[in-house]
């Protein structure tokens, strides 16, 4: 008995280039955001698996070149990420200090207000006090 193949051949083909596509998207849009590229990200960014990965030739040969000459090695990658954690820890608190401003001059104006009723209610008082004496 003979089987025809060649319906699943086109589909594991176009699979294959489907997940090709995937792959060299997903690396061009990591190399333009500068993330870390490994096998792991980007098998996770391209909806692909790892041993697909190590297991295509040219995929596997680009990611090993692009992991190896890229300018975010090791060291740089770590300064990179304290620069940019100092940085959101200062925006955090550039922030927290806009608030505590706001708070502060709210609280400022309640305060002259309360200040200024119990100036107009002192002096009734102490007209009470006087007449009833």
């Amino acid at each position: 008995m003979i089987r025809n193949t060649d319906g699943l051949k086109r589909n594991a083909r176009s699979r294959s280039e489907d997940a090709m596509r995937r792959t060299t998207a997903a690396i061009l849009l990591m190399l333009s955001e500068e993330t870390e590229i490994n096998f792991r990200s980007v098998a996770t960014r391209a909806k692909v698996s790892t041993a697909w990965l190590y297991g295509t030739k040219a995929v596997r040969d680009k990611i090993v070149k692009i992991r190896n000459t890229s300018p975010v090695s090791a060291g740089e990658n770590l300064q990179h990420r304290q620069r940019l954690s100092h940085e959101r820890v200062v925006a955090t608190l550039r922030i927290r200090i806009l608030t505590l401003e706001v708070i502060n001059r709210e609280l400022k104006e309640q305060l002259e207000a309360a200040y200024g009723r119990l100036a107009v209610v002192q002096p009734k008082l102490g007209s009470l006090h006087q007449t009833s004496e």
